[in-house]
């Protein structure tokens, strides 16, 4: 009896020091803690449950589109006079996997991601936190609604950590710049695309250059796999020159 009572303090102590430091993070109290446990469960950490895989594939998947909304709200009402090609380019700067790895970071998400094996490569180490940055906008979403996650991401992201004016000057056209490289140099490059109805990010491209293969990038369109397997090519590229 003594020993389950000591367990049972343990366990309200640690989902207390949760809920503290993500108040911390929200601004509020999560109202359904699991949600969150269940957003920083890297798949390589999935458990069964009620005969249920449990990680934060499902909360990514709806917090990526969630994202994507509230940021489009944000652009379409604090650029009334902008055109869709500057709003959707400027959302694509927001939401490309280095950008929320950087945010995942500074809110401290990587105090909180269960992972299991060996993550340590660069790749692997953006996609965790990218992944883990969108399920936490799901669950968000799921816990609290939309008015507290268009106000969370707002206020506490776009507000605090990200400056307007430099990533409009910021130019994040990899296919544009690679194309143009090539052409000096006399090489040629081709993207070969495919699509994936069956998985989250439904698009993928290569980039074949001077006949080899030198980066894949996936996403939600052909335009922002094409643009992630060029920012992959070019970083292969600077590395081999």
């Amino acid at each position: 009896m003594l020993r389950k009572f000591l367990a049972f303090r343990i366990l309200f102590r640690k989902d207390k020091d949760l809920l503290i430091s993500l108040r911390e993070i929200l601004g509020f109290y999560p109202k359904t803690l699991n949600l969150y446990k269940t957003a920083f469960t890297h798949r390589s950490a999935s458990y069964k449950k009620d005969g249920k895989r449990i990680n934060n594939e499902r909360l990514e998947f709806l917090g990526d589109s969630i994202l994507d909304a509230v940021i489009s709200d944000f652009l379409y009402r604090n650029y009334p006079n902008a055109k869709e090609g500057f709003m959707t380019e400027m959302r694509s700067k927001i939401v490309n996997g280095e950008k929320l790895k950087e945010l995942a970071q500074l809110i401290r998400l990587n105090d909180f991601i269960i992972q299991k094996g060996n993550s340590t490569a660069k790749g692997s180490i953006t996609k965790i936190h990218e992944d883990a940055f969108e399920a936490l906008i799901g669950a968000i979403y799921i816990d609290k609604g939309y008015y507290k996650t268009y106000k969370f991401i707002t206020s506490k992201i776009l507000k605090k950590y990200i400056d307007f004016e430099d990533l409009e000057d910021l130019n994040l056209n990899y296919k544009s710049q690679l194309i143009e490289w090539a052409q000096k140099i006399k090489k040629s490059v081709t993207f070969v695309s495919k699509d994936h109805p069956d998985e989250i990010k439904c698009f993928s491209s290569e980039v074949v250059f001077d006949y080899k293969t030198i980066g894949i990038g996936k996403g939600h369109s052909k335009k922002e796999a094409e643009q992630n397997a060029a920012k992959e090519a070019i970083s292969f590229l600077l590395h081999s020159f």
